[in-house]
């Protein structure tokens, strides 16, 4: 039988993968084109080719994540529980996030710079993934007592650790201590996924204090 290979990757594929790995080593103004070229081993005009200037470069890679990872969260299904939801929703981002290693140094220091390249295209992608949360947020305080919790802390507290997370893997391996000092920093990624899952379940399903008619006005 004869094996087939592996449809080579496109140019405009290959200037996207170092372009990720140049703007997150050196941040948007730091990022050069030659460099960008270099490392994709085509010539500089097929950046400008494929994407106009090194802005929309820029630009394409933060859009690349957030539609990837809106298309992963974006499955719907009626019967599925609050708690599935977040599951889910938390395994969906934390994969897409694995797979784009590069991507977690560029989000936060774009975040850092006050998000001046996110524009109309990508704050839409960004709306369906907080949109599908919300869904899973709304479901469950439909289906029991629970307090108000917002879409938006809930993402905060599952995309902030896993970034952090990510981003940090260097500073994590250059300091962890010697193999077997249990005051060790570092921790797999599945255990931090756990973590992150359990905080957000307790958050959602905690129950919101009583209040009744023997309320009394703290000093009344």
């Amino acid at each position: 039988m004869v094996s087939q290979s592996r449809k080579p990757a496109s140019s405009r594929d290959r200037l996207l993968a170092a372009a990720a790995a140049e703007f997150a080593a050196r941040g948007f103004a730091g990022a050069k084109v030659d460099r960008i070229a270099a490392r994709a081993r085509l010539n500089k005009a097929m950046i400008y080719y494929h994407f106009r200037s090194k802005a929309a470069l820029y630009r394409e890679v933060l859009l690349d994540v957030f539609r990837t990872i809106a298309d992963a969260v974006s499955e719907d299904a009626a019967d599925e529980s609050p708690e599935a939801g977040i599951r889910h929703f938390i395994r969906s981002v934390a994969g897409v996030l694995a797979e784009r290693p590069h991507f977690a140094p560029i989000w936060l220091r774009e975040m850092a710079e006050g998000g001046r390249h996110l524009d109309a295209s990508r704050a839409g992608q960004l709306q369906r993934v907080l949109g599908r949360l919300e869904r899973i947020v709304h479901g469950g305080r439909r289906r029991a007592r629970r307090p108000a919790v917002h879409p938006l802390a809930v993402q905060l507290g599952i995309v902030g650790p896993i970034l952090l997370f990510l981003a940090s893997t260097p500073v994590r391996a250059r300091l962890a201590p010697p193999a077997g000092d249990v005051a060790g920093i570092d921790i797999d990624y599945e255990t931090l996924l756990n973590h992150v899952e359990a905080a957000t379940l307790g958050a959602m399903t905690q129950e919101a204090p009583a209040v009744d008619g023997s309320t009394r006005r703290r000093g009344a």
